[in-house]
């Protein structure tokens, strides 16, 4: 990595060029007014749940930092990896504890896009300073309530409202579609992961996008947030750990929405064998989805990726 004072020098160079001569306009974001490119050209994405917003939106990424779900052999999200490829997209690679700045600099950004869901959405908070340094920054607020306010603050701050409604259209017509497709088991519905084998299970409150999206082609989400207000959250504010000894009580609806962590999260066969997780009603009467990881934590193509998922399952 690089110290900032070598960020401000070089990138202060940069925006004597071409970059500085490009037409701007101010946006207002949770960290305070931010000039930006009216037609960015070279865009840096540093979190991979906000890429599909600036692909569905008809711009293209210079690169986006490497995906760490439904990762294509090429480092993409599976939902939005042709995209990528078409706008010829490099991955960018992170690990848990920062980005390479000085790896970023390198591509000569003129908009950085950050912030968003998960980890990277909490490096690009901690580290808003230095990417400010290196080209302005539009970061997106980790705590948007779901993916359709994040598309609409990207969209307005880069003056692709029609872009944003026409995608809209096509959500909404796909949601359509699928509700009249299928068939709903019993209801309500839980959704859960868990991170590892022998891990505590992890429940996805109700008042989030998973859960959400689940109920407009009609799915009656449990509503174990409201029955459990005590319960505290994960620092994402998307999941909440039930132990092992509570699990078959609190996870008490009949039907089971289960999806992956990662690659080693445990499968409903192995939620089965543990003798506690067996308990669970949905486990025990087989009444477990076993679904892909892109249903959790997804932006644009996310969504209409797990409207695909859904009704594959659960298809007339």
């Amino acid at each position: 990595m690089i110290v900032l004072r070598a960020i401000v020098v070089v990138s202060a160079l940069a925006l004597a060029g071409p970059v500085g001569a490009q037409e701007m306009r101010e946006v207002e974001t949770v960290k305070g007014a931010v000039s930006i490119p009216a037609e960015p050209e070279r865009i840096v994405v540093l979190n991979p749940a906000v890429a599909g917003y600036v692909y569905a939106l008809g711009l293209d990424i210079l690169a986006v930092t490497e995906s760490y779900r439904s990762v294509t052999e090429d480092g993409f999200t599976q939902a939005w990896a042709d995209e990528a490829r078409a706008s010829g997209s490099e991955v960018l690679p992170w690990d848990f504890e920062g980005y390479n700045f000085e790896q970023i600099l390198g591509y000569g950004p003129d908009l950085i896009i950050a912030g968003g869901t998960g980890r990277p959405g909490f490096l690009a908070n901690e580290a808003y300073d230095q990417l400010s340094a290196i080209a302005p920054t539009l970061f997106v607020d980790t705590a948007l309530p779901n993916w359709e306010a994040e598309l609409d603050f990207i969209a307005n701050a880069l003056g692709r409202e029609d872009e944003a409604a026409a995608a809209m259209e096509i959500y909404e017509q796909r949601v359509a579609e699928v509700r009249e497709a299928i068939t709903l088991p019993e209801q309500p519905t839980i959704f859960v992961y868990a991170t590892e084998p022998g891990a505590a299970p992890y429940f996805v409150p109700e008042d989030t996008p998973t859960p959400q999206l689940f109920a407009e082609v009609g799915f009656e989400p449990d509503p174990l947030g409201e029955r459990y207000p005590d319960f505290e959250r994960a620092s994402t504010g998307d999941s909440v750990q039930v132990s092992h000894e509570l699990a078959p009580e609190i996870l008490s609806a009949p039907t089971m929405i289960l999806f992956p962590w990662t690659p080693a999260s445990p499968s409903a066969e192995e939620f089965s064998d543990d003798p506690l997780l067996g308990r669970i009603p949905a486990v025990a009467n087989g009444d477990v989805y076993e679904m892909p990881d892109t249903i959790y934590r997804f932006d644009y193509y996310g969504a209409l990726a797990t409207l695909d998922a859904i009704e594959e399952t659960f298809g007339q």
